[in-house]
């Protein structure tokens, strides 16, 4: 079986919850979906500071953290990360950039790729993180599969690079059923190339 590691980064819960639920989505496809947060020391004052931060912080916490070599053994490699100030959080950008030992090799080529982000706001800059994670993959020779618009009957405000999601300035607005319904479209998309590898 194929597997998918989700790799993700979330303070609020936000993207824990998409994580989740695009997990559920491809182990609906047929896929080996495994879930793994990004290294944060930081977390438990987010926690202190941020009501919301603490609705899923055992959950996350709960969860293996991801390492380099997490990547050699994955198929697809979904990254999510919160956005801030239109790029991906600094935890993520340090998991991203410990990967560069396999830059020279090019160990990770030819690899499938999708991700995905939530931000404050649709303005917020979420499509220029997506864009940040896209840009990493094809340094790092990863087959980016995109979200594509046939997705504009489910959700018209979907970028075609990747997920967005809006939190709102508080991020306490969480994932809807209509984000379900497009992960589990993207999921679909997603299957069929990494399954026929």
């Amino acid at each position: 079986m194929k597997r998918c590691s989700i790799i993700f980064h979330s303070v609020c819960g936000n993207c824990f919850i998409i994580a989740s639920a695009f997990k559920d989505a491809l182990e609906a496809e047929g896929l080996d979906a495994r879930l793994y947060r990004v290294e944060d020391a930081d977390h438990h004052i987010w926690a202190n500071q941020l009501e919301i931060a603490n609705d899923y912080y055992e959950d996350i916490l709960s969860l293996p953290i991801a390492n380099s070599e997490t990547l050699l053994k994955s198929d697809l490699i979904v990254l999510g990360s919160p956005t801030y100030f239109a790029n991906v959080s600094a935890e993520m950008k340090q998991f991203m950039d410990s990967s560069s030992i396999y830059f020279d090799d090019g160990l990770l080529s030819g690899k499938y790729f999708a991700c995905f982000t939530s931000c404050s706001l649709i303005e917020g800059g979420g499509t220029l993180c997506l864009q940040s994670m896209i840009h990493y993959a094809q340094h790092m020779g990863l087959n980016h599969i995109p979200l594509g618009r046939q997705v504009n009957h489910i959700d018209d405000k979907q970028p075609v690079s990747g997920i967005l999601h809006c939190s709102g300035k508080q991020s306490s607005i969480r994932p809807s059923n209509k984000l379900g319904k497009v992960l589990s479209f993207y999921a679909k998309l997603l299957a069929d190339p990494v399954k026929n590898q």
